[in-house]
């Protein structure tokens, strides 16, 4: 675990302060272009992080390895700082730094799901400045909760084109070298506790009449997952693969430009199933509280693509895996809809979403999975079978 050092500068949060820093900067391979944007919107101050668009009068003297067609004329600032917190009375220090910067570096990109290219490092003060993924871009949560959605071919499309992705993805991250260089054992201790770390409690908190039986197979799944967590890993995952971390671009006719995933800071050694779980509970949750009639398809023909693209890209799949993307999906939805969702919902609408979880985990946790239930069907995920 990462010691906790006082950060050398400030987090950057208000526009005043992106623009004393850039001022300041002296050091020779800085880009003068970036010196005096025109604007700073402020797009993100969140934990151990601030993230501002910098935007500029004239394009910048760079071309996207990534775009090859017009230079840009904005950038993505990421400032990043350890961040220090309390789970269950241990100290955990939550220190971004360097893991999402060799993320961006060394993964393998394919010709629509991007990461951000890196123009410019301070390391020293763990500031980067990145493409950015496009002022008219939106993550593809919003997408699914818009009230006019794009048809469901899009959604389709955008499936497919996650599944060929991390499918590429968790191939490269096999490789011994690569497991050892993101051994990310901060996110590691956060990864056993954000969801499995809180299932038994909430389950217990929602369904008190659960019986002993399901209350010790649950328990055998956390106590495992956490285990996981902390020690096992046969690939490098993204670890934070959700709705809210790809950035969605469409052309002028509503079609499929570009996605980019972002966020890079839980990537570690774990398993296809946790990454692939954590995606198809949120696009389920978001085709479910949107507020657009045609979302729930839509959501379902994503995680069909997904799954499906995931599955031919691999080859082949571990065993069970379609059983352990079941629980961590049901178990995701459990511990954080309320959460994820907490501006489209309500006590009822959360109940019933917890509901369809806990069928969802029922199914998944007999040995025998049965693919023809209502709540597998409705989330996409028999292609894994």
């Amino acid at each position: 675990m990462a010691d906790a050092h006082p950060p050398k500068l400030e987090m950057l949060k208000s526009t005043d302060q992106v623009l004393a820093y850039l001022s300041s900067v002296n050091d020779t391979t800085f880009p003068e272009d970036f010196r005096h944007p025109k604007s700073v919107t402020e797009l993100t101050t969140g934990i151990g992080n601030g993230v501002h668009r910098l935007t500029f009068t004239t394009p910048l003297a760079i071309r996207n390895e990534t775009s090859a067609s017009t230079p840009p004329s904005t950038a993505i600032l990421k400032h990043s700082t350890p961040y220090v917190f309390q789970i269950g009375g241990q100290t955990v220090v939550w220190d971004l730094w360097p893991f999402e910067l060799y993320a961006l570096r060394d993964v393998p990109n394919t010709a629509f799901v991007k990461t951000p290219e890196v123009y410019w490092v301070d390391e020293s003060n763990r500031v980067m400045i990145t493409e950015d993924a496009g002022p008219g871009s939106t993550t593809l949560k919003n997408l699914l909760l818009g009230e006019n959605i794009p048809d469901a071919t899009v959604f389709r499309k955008i499936g497919q084109e996650l599944g060929r992705y991390l499918s590429g993805l968790h191939k490269w991250g096999q490789n011994a070298e690569t497991l050892r260089k993101y051994e990310n054992k901060d996110a590691r201790v956060i990864a056993s506790w954000r969801t499995c770390g809180r299932l038994e409690e909430a389950l217990a908190k929602e369904y008190p009449d659960l019986s002993q039986d399901t209350k010790e197979k649950v328990k055998i799944y956390c106590d495992k997952e956490k285990s996981n967590a902390l020690e096992s890993g046969d690939t490098v995952i993204m670890g934070d693969f959700w709705t809210g971390n790809v950035l969605v671009n469409l052309n002028k006719d509503g079609e499929l430009e570009s996605l980019y995933i972002v966020d890079w800071e839980m990537i570690r050694p774990s398993d296809a199933a946790t990454e692939l779980s954590q995606m198809v509970a949120e696009v389920w949750e978001a085709g479910d509280f949107s507020s657009c009639p045609d979302a729930k398809a839509a959501a379902k023909h994503l995680t069909l693509g997904l799954c499906s693209e995931y599955k031919s890209g691999m080859g082949q799949l571990p065993e069970g895996i379609l059983r352990e993307v079941m629980l961590g999906a049901g178990a995701h939805v459990t511990v954080w809809v309320s959460i994820g969702f907490a501006e489209q919902g309500n006590e009822l609408t959360f109940k019933k979403a917890r509901d369809s979880a806990m069928q969802v985990l029922e199914v998944a946790l007999e040995k025998d999975v049965r693919l023809q239930t209502d709540s597998v069907q409705d989330w996409g995920v028999s292609a894994l079978r």
